[in-house]
């Protein structure tokens, strides 16, 4: 399912719906453009702290899914990204990102937190990229691609999540603002990836 069907302007559809809504956002011809505010992110260090904030799209969906999205990034800050994200709530969630860091490189990034989070780089990345989560039972896997290749293996992580999670994309800017985010697809299937380390 394009779950960017009918979107337009300000407009959603397909049960998509604003969990934490930026100030700056419209879809267009290109798909969907967000402008999040400074000082906006998920990350729940341990001991507590940390951000519950950034600007994230996500629809409920029950039992097995992957879903997949484009993101093509202007990331000018440490921590800035564009990521595909599943939720159960603040303290039960994973997200795989496009992420900038401190020296301006960027990667693809997963964070899981149940309840405190983790922080694990990939390899480098573009700043167009495809993103990527599914779910087997409590089997999750992540994965990413550039334009043209295969699918490459992040992580499998298991999460002892309810049948029912929030899906979606958002984009992050934890430090400073000026980071812009365009995904130019979103698309979801009931049915999980084959084979979680060939992404097959």
């Amino acid at each position: 399912m394009n779950l960017f069907a009918g979107c337009n302007g300000k407009t959603l559809g397909n049960g998509l719906a604003w969990v934490r809504e930026p100030v700056d956002w419209s879809f267009s011809e290109r798909g969907l453009q967000i402008v999040p505010e400074e000082k906006t992110d998920f990350y729940r260090p341990f001991g507590g702290g940390g951000n519950d904030n950034a600007a994230l799209l996500a629809k409920s969906v029950e039992g097995d899914f992957t879903i997949v999205t484009r993101a093509e990034t202007q990331l000018v800050g440490f921590g800035d990204a564009a990521a595909v994200t599943v939720r159960a709530g603040e303290a039960q969630w994973a997200k795989l990102c496009l992420e900038r860091s401190p020296t301006g490189e960027t990667s693809a990034v997963s964070v899981v937190t149940d309840p405190w989070s983790d922080d694990a780089n990939n390899e480098l990345a573009p700043a167009e990229i495809w993103l990527r989560i599914t779910r087997k039972g409590n089997v999750f896997g992540m994965h990413y691609r550039v334009d043209g290749q295969r699918w490459r293996f992040v992580r499998t992580f298991a999460m002892e999540a309810t049948p029912q999670l929030l899906v979606g994309i958002h984009a992050q800017a934890p430090f400073v603002g000026g980071c812009r985010v365009n995904f130019t697809h979103l698309e979801l299937s009931r049915e999980p990836v084959a084979d979680f380390r060939s992404g097959e």
